[in-house]
């Protein structure tokens, strides 16, 4: 989340009101305060679309209560479930009672609740709101804090941990080409934990090792399971630590989950970092030609940041290359990251293996890889990370977006 340094005209605002004359009114307060780049939504549904737009970002949402369609409270639940990190206000005429649940509401369901306003809207009401903004708190340039190890069990035994969804695109027919689980801790008193808080810890133990790896195969897959029998087949692909190709028998795990799902083999990807395959390389080799043989898909991650990447691919059969982030943004702009990711996609081009750009967050990067041939797109510039449901969500407005 971007932190406004004071400047009220850096600021992106969504005004979300059934009422024509009520946006008009909290256009022309916002503008007094120097407040200019203002999106207008006339409910729910529309504001789903704002959000969903690529590239779309706003500092603050103003949402009303009482509109037909979707109102605010299933437009909250919405919000929630696309993972938004935008600051939240409601504003409503609503009686006290019900703006303070509907607060409630908000900050239970993971939303920056800057606070409610009845209306009108004035500036004495919104200037003590976006003093607030600046006390969100943003990611520290050091990076996250490990979580307590202490908790671990506790979170596996809790059912804590959770996936999240970030969707991927098809660049050539701009179709949804599926999505990336990625875990995540909800601690009952620490709030939302980050993998780079948390993954280093249990990458140390063989034990949590294995009860994250079953956990996420089995999340993930029986997702694809439900989308399956909505009659929408989802793709999915689920990160694994090389300790799960220690064991021999992931192969028959996976299958059995798939069967299980009534998931096509092929409509499950399985990611290794590669500067992470460093482990008994005849075993590795053993388990991931077993999964190629069933139909599951393998996936180099991060490629570019280890040592001996053409060996691997070489050594081990991966009918996925993903670009490494740190290459992919900015790659529009920087010689240095163009030549890098089109390297890569070279590479993957020559050996047919699909190529996955990640972290794209801009228009001329995205534009780039377009120009350069990568077959799937995914970073925030499209989505952010989501539950299912947001996804269910988001994929619905993608599809009406593509017609």
């Amino acid at each position: 989340m971007t932190t406004p340094t004071g400047d009220n005209t850096l600021l992106s605002v969504l005004v979300i009101d059934d009422q024509e004359h009520v946006r008009n009114w909290v256009h022309s307060v916002l503008k007094r305060i120097g407040i200019t780049n203002v999106v207008d939504a006339a409910d729910g549904r529309e504001a789903l679309a704002a959000v969903t737009e690529p590239g779309s970002w706003f500092d603050l949402i103003l949402c009303d209560l009482r509109m037909p369609g979707r109102d605010g409270i299933e437009t909250i639940r919405a919000f929630s479930a696309l993972g938004l990190e935008s600051a939240f206000v409601i504003m409503s005429v609503e009686e006290e009672r019900i703006l303070e649940t509907a607060g409630v509401l908000a900050e239970v369901q993971g939303l920056h609740l800057l606070g409610t306003v009845p209306k009108p809207l004035t500036i004495e009401k919104l200037e003590p709101l976006l003093a607030r903004i600046r006390n969100i708190p943003g990611k520290s340039a050091l990076g996250a804090p490990l979580a307590p190890e202490s908790d671990l069990r506790a979170a596996f035994i809790g059912k804590e941990l959770t996936l999240m969804y970030q969707p991927k695109v098809h660049l050539r027919s701009g179709e949804f080409a599926g999505a990336e689980a990625l875990v995540r801790w909800k601690h009952p008193t620490l709030g939302l934990f980050q993998p780079s808080a948390f993954i280093p810890i249990i990458e140390e133990s063989d034990d949590y090792s294995a009860m994250l790896t079953e956990f996420c195969l089995c999340e993930a897959i029986a997702c694809a399971g439900r989308w399956t029998a909505a009659g929408q087949p989802l793709s999915i692909a689920i990160n694994l630590s090389p300790r799960a190709f220690d064991r021999l028998d992931l192969p028959e795990q996976v299958e059995a989950l798939a069967k299980d799902a009534n998931v096509s083999p092929d409509h499950i990807t399985l990611e290794v970092t590669e500067t992470q395959i460093e482990r008994n390389a005849v075993r590795m080799i053993d388990v991931a030609t077993r999964l190629r043989l069933k139909g599951f898909r393998l996936s180099i991650d991060d490629f570019g940041t280890g040592q001996s990447g053409l060996v691997k691919l070489q050594s081990l059969p991966f009918n996925e290359l993903k670009i490494d982030r740190r290459f992919v943004d900015g790659c529009a702009t920087s010689a240095a990251k163009r030549a890098v990711v089109q390297a890569s996609l070279a590479l993957s081009q020559s050996l047919r293996m699909v190529s996955v750009a990640e972290g794209v967050q801009q228009r001329p990067d995205w534009d780039l890889l377009t120009e350069l041939g990568c077959d799937v797109m995914q970073g925030f510039f499209i989505a952010r990370p989501m539950t299912e449901d947001g996804l269910a969500a988001w994929a619905t407005q993608w599809a009406i977006r593509q017609r």
